[in-house]
């Protein structure tokens, strides 16, 4: 029964004034730490989407993802799941990526899959390998100068694109795709009390994939969630979200904190990324706004339903077209106020917007890992954002 209920490879600083309350102002700064390395000696790092990415200690830690070698899927490209583990030590301070190939990998080639950082190191949960959904989970830490992996107890269902975040020693995992369709349900694991396993919170009001979750503490903590999408099983697209909701970790229960928006209206964002700034604000940057998402997920579910092979052969050719001629994602960073339920536009990230990828929040600032920036296209660049 559901329950309801830095090497400082720096770029020019980019300055971003923004006003809470008419009283507090914050900036935006931005800076480029090394990119990734090649993933082994010859072949050149294109980057990848879906990433576990978090901070154990000092260290940042990437894990697995995937991308296209070759050509584009639209072209018959195949998509490539990667197990490889990559350590960079902060602040940089002129120090570069470690890859960890040859002393550890990930248990399988995966990607999509959610990750939090805590205490016990970068916990990574589910995702997408070659056969499909996974229900794996394990915690990537530190141990001197190397990695470990430790298993932890499997999710309750096979998850991928579900949204996740951590308060203390507890990890949240909330949405995201199961065998069955898009999820409700919201759980829990303690990693002090690992042997407990996964506890199933109160549902969200709705199932929500590809969203941003962050949380904040306090005397009530709270867990977050902005934006994503949702489709039903006989709906030809996705309707991309606005929405923000709360979750009380005291009360177990869903608040609506209204919506994301701006001064012309709503905002609708699903995929970006985003971090808590100061246990108040939430930064969110970049998302696909579904424009042309929207479009091609018509043509694909148009298409097996098409009998007329001329204009399948049409429809073809738009999908490619859209594909191709993708101007890429929304580069807008909104600021979220939790205390006010009001949104702000803060800026722009300084170049193609990453999605599919998680922010990782550190004492130096809050990274983008990689990621997607057009259909098919990942770039090997990793982002600092400061606030002050």
């Amino acid at each position: 029964m559901r329950k309801r209920g830095l090497y400082s490879l720096s770029i020019p600083a980019l300055a971003l004034s923004l006003t809470f309350n008419y009283c507090t102002r914050m900036n935006i700064e931005w800076s480029e730490l090394p990119q990734l390395p090649p993933p082994a000696p010859g072949i050149k790092q294109p980057g990848v989407a879906g990433p576990f990415a978090g901070i154990h200690g000092t260290t940042l830690i990437i894990a697995g993802g995937a991308n296209f070698r070759d050509t584009m899927p639209w072209h018959g490209g195949k998509k490539y799941y990667h197990d490889d583990i990559y350590a960079l030590n902060l602040p940089v301070n002129g120090s570069s990526w470690k890859s960890c190939r040859g002393e550890i990998s990930l248990p399988v080639p995966v990607a999509y899959g959610a990750s939090a950082s805590t205490e016990a190191g970068l916990v990574c949960m589910g995702g997408e390998t070659e056969l499909g959904l996974t229900d794996a989970a394990y915690i990537i830490s530190g141990a001197g100068e190397k990695l470990i992996i430790t298993p932890l107890p499997p999710l309750p269902v096979p998850l991928s694109n579900a949204a996740s975040a951590s308060l203390g020693p507890k990890v949240y995992i909330a949405g995201g795709l199961t065998p069955e369709g898009s999820s409700y349900a919201l759980w829990c694991l303690d990693t002090e009390e690992i042997p407990a396993g996964w506890q199933r919170l109160a549902d969200m009001p709705l199932p929500l994939v590809n969203s941003v979750m962050a949380a904040t503490s306090g005397g009530d903590p709270e867990l977050w969630m902005l934006g994503g999408r949702t489709r039903g099983a006989d709906d030809d697209m996705s309707l991309i979200r606005s929405e923000v909701i709360s979750y009380s970790v005291n009360d177990d229960r869903w608040h609506s904190r209204g919506e994301l928006a701006d001064g012309n209206g709503v905002i609708r964002l699903a995929a970006g990324t985003g971090a808590a700034i100061d246990e108040r604000y939430i930064a969110i940057f970049g998302g696909n706004d579904g424009e042309v998402y929207n479009r091609v997920e018509k043509i694909l579910s148009a298409m097996p339903r098409e009998t007329d092979t001329a204009l399948l052969a049409e429809m073809r050719r738009e999908y490619t077209g859209l594909q191709e001629s993708h101007p890429g994602f929304s580069r807008t960073v909104i600021i979220y106020d939790t205390e006010t339920a009001k949104s702000l536009i803060a800026g722009e990230i300084p170049g193609p917007a990453q999605v599919t990828t998680p922010a990782v929040s550190t004492p130096f600032g809050i990274i983008i890992p990689s990621g997607e920036i057009r259909p098919g296209v990942r770039t090997e660049v990793i982002r600092m954002a400061n606030f002050r």
